[in-house]
């Protein structure tokens, strides 16, 4: 059975795709339309990320407090 990742791996496998959305952005004539939507899409995903880290900081937190209880 493999290991559940967590959140902090989850969010640089997001970021990661993210970045490699905005990599293959397509360059030279190209419809406004489609690098907006583009552009939306790997902001969604880096916000996916966002939350993921924050949920990492969440759990080191949790820890941190319950080991000084």
């Amino acid at each position: 059975m493999a290991s559940v990742p967590s959140y902090r791996e989850l969010a640089q496998r997001t970021l990661g795709q993210a970045a490699q959305d905005l990599n293959a952005m397509p360059h030279g004539q190209v419809a406004s339309a489609e690098i907006t939507a583009r552009a939306a899409k790997a902001q969604a995903i880096a916000t996916v990320a966002v939350a993921q880290a924050l949920l990492d900081i969440g759990d080191v937190l949790r820890e941190t407090l319950r080991g000084d209880a």
